[in-house]
């Protein structure tokens, strides 16, 4: 039996272009023994009903995809001729979903390519510190119930920062949509902090703040040192850089947050983050350790407007 124009055939005419078509319609036109013969073919892809569901076929194996009551994220591997468009419209999302789900750089697919598909329109965001659900549905005007139930929660799950949630109905900020992919001179989003504005946050973990070292003259800085956790989180968004140096830093991230404002993170173990990453405040960037010219494991962090070192202090949430 010949493969249907709609699902893979040669076109009959320059208005088919129908990508499926439903049993129904392939009962009405064979018997079941022909549509026996189409589900034994290599590759295909029909949908079962008209509730959403989607059958695929790749390489003999047989999954049901659901467009309409699926709440799991999969991982799907791209096939020849698969684009981000067609894929979208196979999962029944935007190509910008699926193109921030996986930081692709571009629209241009490779078969064997691994991508996650979300089960629906949305972004995938990093738990900040001291976040909850409720904090989190009422930060992107979503409902707690649909966050709960596309990433398997319930209202007395515990989440922690740097945790990845999918948030249904989110979209990606124009800050996030153009984020370039350089790390230092970069056009990222006006940023006016002012003294005590809580515009930057603490870059280490606790509640309470151990200073090892504090701003004075040739160390315009603060040294938080490992009582602090070994967590390190981007003390307002914007752009990341990392770098590593034989002495002084070591390992060094440096966040470009706009209008000359940058923030240094250095002696880092690990880092989080790659240059080019758009971060939000309070994702995690780093581990804290000891690279660099360091007597022992400490994050030292500045704040600088315009290439000049400013008192941490003086802008840091008391």
């Amino acid at each position: 039996m010949s493969q249907p124009q709609d699902i893979g055939g040669p076109a009959a005419s320059a208005s088919a272009s129908a990508r499926y078509r439903t049993i129904a319609q392939l009962a009405s036109t064979a018997d079941i023994t022909d549509f026996d013969n189409l589900l034994n073919t290599e590759e295909y892809s029909i949908p079962v009903d008209d509730s959403g569901d989607y059958l695929f076929k790749t390489g003999g194996t047989d999954t049901i995809i659901s467009r309409s009551s699926r709440k799991e994220t999969i991982k799907y591997i791209v096939r020849q001729g698969e684009t981000l468009s067609t894929l979208a419209n196979d999962f029944g999302l935007t190509s910008l979903t699926i193109k921030y789900a996986n930081n692709l750089s571009s629209t241009t697919l490779k078969p064997g390519q691994e991508l996650r598909i979300p089960p629906v329109d949305g972004l995938y965001v990093a738990v900040k510190r001291n976040d909850t659900l409720s904090a989190i549905a009422n930060r992107y005007k979503v409902k707690l119930d649909d966050i709960e139930k596309y990433n398997g929660l319930t209202a007395d799950t515990a989440i922690h920062a740097g945790q990845e949630l999918l948030i249904p109905g989110a979209v990606m900020s124009k800050a996030q949509a153009v984020a370039p992919s350089a790390g230092s001179n970069v056009n990222v989003p006006s940023y006016n902090p002012i003294s005590y504005s809580g515009m930057f946050f603490w870059p280490t973990e606790t509640a309470t703040h151990f200073i090892s070292q504090k701003p004075r003259f040739g160390h315009m800085a603060l040294d938080l040192n490992r009582l602090n956790g070994w967590g390190l989180y981007a003390s307002a968004a914007g752009v990341v850089k990392t770098q590593t140096t034989r002495g002084g830093y070591g390992n060094l991230i440096t966040i470009n947050h706009g209008s000359g404002w940058m923030t240094y993170y250095g002696h880092l173990s690990q880092f989080k983050v790659k240059t080019g990453d758009y971060v939000q405040q309070g994702q995690l960037i780093a581990i804290m350790g000891s690279t660099g010219r360091s007597t022992g494991p400490h994050v030292h962090f500045e704040i600088s407007r315009n290439g000049k070192l400013l008192n941490p202090l003086d802008y840091l949430p008391r």
